[in-house]
């Protein structure tokens, strides 16, 4: 995106927000509804319902499904907190399994050999752009009878077989916070499924459980307060028209780096490892890379905004410290944590700033 795309952007979003003050239409309004079908048609025509953040998106679903105390639901050992504490606060107990540091996303057969009885769903994390392999993932539940949670928080525009989140899962949940690809000024979340009832469901408890407008109206479920705000809307609403130009913009990068690392062989490239199955967005470039904090402090030297994430696996955060798998061995995570090196795919980035990180990672490696 150009400086003067940047501006138009800006100039757009503030007369849609002084449309929005003058117009008082502040509660589930017009721009609300309006990115809202927007949205269903990015992700296939999958019903919608914006939210106030990914997070109440991934407690709204939970709650939806029936998912409850003594229920257990098998999350990835790798994601955002939010992944895990969301189960945690619907007094369900997050079940970790230990992730491929290849691709960041849960082995099937660690995933499988976790099902109990008590197990009522799979959560999976769609990480840095992609997808996971939603195949072995949906044949697993099917045998089991269990729901799949799709946290696709990352995965805006991403496909996995043709098909974006939400097409495979019972739910899909999305995050549009400032430091995703589709974005707003803030915090803003939306939930996606082929089920229309549940979608029903999850729009009418986003709103105290009413089915109307009108507050003071008979409620015959419990709800909470977690509507998507109009400015937020508004931001989403214009970004969502340019979401497919900052997507080829970031997989141009993206792909400059897979065939630029592609001969470094002590780094690995999880992006390398997506078959044709899969669509990524760019929105995450991460390798791991054994010498990490070395390459980490060349690249900052050099004005390259490269960071670490997921520098501490789920399972080992304090709050879930009165969990069984507290104690667990996760080597893929563990691993994950101690290399992962997050390179900048941002579209204001140029040939040359590419070529730079290249030069760098290889140099470091070596």
């Amino acid at each position: 995106m150009t400086s003067m795309d940047t501006l138009l952007r800006d100039a757009k979003i503030l007369l849609a927000c002084w449309d929005i003050i003058r117009s008082r239409d502040f509660l589930m309004g017009r721009r609300v509804r309006s990115f809202e079908k927007k949205l269903s048609r990015v992700l296939g025509g999958l019903p919608v319902a914006s939210v106030a953040s990914g997070t109440d998106g991934l407690i709204l679903s939970l709650k939806a499904l029936g998912i409850g105390p003594g229920d257990e639901v098998i999350v990835p050992a790798v994601s955002f907190f939010s992944t895990a504490a969301s189960v945690a606060w619907v007094n369900a107990m997050p079940v970790f399994v230990d992730v491929d540091p290849a691709t960041f996303h849960c082995d099937p057969v660690q995933l499988e050999s976790a099902v109990t009885p008590k197990t009522k769903a799979v959560m999976v994390a769609h990480l840095n752009g992609g997808m996971a392999d939603m195949e072995p993932i949906v044949a697993i539940a099917r045998r089991h009878h269990i729901f799949i949670i799709e946290d696709a928080a990352q995965a805006i525009g991403a496909l996995y077989k043709g098909h974006p989140a939400g097409h495979y899962g019972d739910v899909a949940v999305f995050s549009f916070n400032p430091s995703k690809i589709l974005a707003t000024y803030g915090d803003g979340g939306a939930v996606a499924s082929r089920d229309v009832s549940l979608i029903e469901k999850i729009s009418r408890m986003r709103m105290y459980g009413s089915r109307l407008q009108d507050l003071s109206a008979r409620h015959d479920m419990l709800g909470v307060a977690s509507r998507l705000g109009p400015f937020q809307a508004a931001v989403l609403d214009i970004g969502i028209d340019v979401l497919e130009k900052r997507i080829q913009a970031r997989r141009k990068i993206f792909f400059q780096l897979v065939a630029g690392l592609a001969d470094v062989s002590t780094v690995v490239v999880p992006a390398a490892r997506m078959q044709e199955d899969h669509f990524v967005t760019g929105y995450r470039f991460p390798l791991l890379v054994p010498k990490r904090d070395a390459l980490l402090s060349r690249l900052r030297r050099a004005g390259i905004d490269a960071r670490t994430h997921y520098q501490v696996p789920l399972p080992r955060f304090q709050a879930f410290s009165s969990l069984p798998s507290f104690s667990k061995e996760f080597p893929g995570a563990e691993r994950v944590a101690r290399e992962v090196v997050v390179l900048p795919t941002d579209q204001m980035l140029t040939d040359g700033d590419v070529q730079k990180i290249i030069s760098l990672c290889g140099e470091t490696a070596n």
